[in-house]
């Protein structure tokens, strides 16, 4: 590979490829937590829920206040599942994690069916690793169609 050949490769793999994989990586990671998050507080709101239905029912304490306890947290749990959906954490954290994959798939050197020069190894490069992002860009527009948005408007 000729010298600057090389450089570009050097200095597209590091600002280019390595910035976004970080960035792709950094995302996933804030999504699955968030993900988490949301399953875990739900399960916790449930559980609460059946503690106090029970306290309820064995008429223990404020038997009022253990009814309206078993009647909010349910309510709670559901408006923070619909927030995760409406987010879509786990579809997008799918996304970023599929977009590290493929980039680094792209990055790997392909075998030459025929010989070819530096210059046009680099530029196979950047063709194949962009045309990883652009895919990756292209998800978003399927994600948002996905997402339905009621018009309560019309009648």
């Amino acid at each position: 590979m000729s010298q600057r050949a090389a450089q570009l490769v050097s200095f597209y793999q590091e600002c280019r490829i390595d910035d976004q994989v970080r960035f792709y990586a950094d995302r996933r990671t804030l999504f699955d937590r968030a993900a988490a998050q949301a399953l875990s507080l739900s399960a916790i709101l449930l559980g609460f829920t059946a503690a106090a239905a029970a306290l309820a029912g064995a008429h223990t304490g404020p038997v009022w206040a253990w009814s309206l306890v078993a009647t909010v947290l349910p309510a709670t749990s559901t408006a923070l599942t619909s927030y995760s959906s409406l987010y879509a954490f786990e579809q997008q954290s799918k996304i970023y994690g599929d977009a590290v994959r493929a980039a680094h798939a792209a990055a790997r050197p392909v075998a030459k069916a025929a010989p070819r020069t530096a210059e046009e190894d680099a530029a196979e490069l950047v063709k194949r690793v962009e045309a990883v992002f652009r895919q990756e860009q292209a998800q978003w527009g399927q994600l948002t169609s996905q997402i339905e948005i009621h018009d309560d408007t019309k009648a």
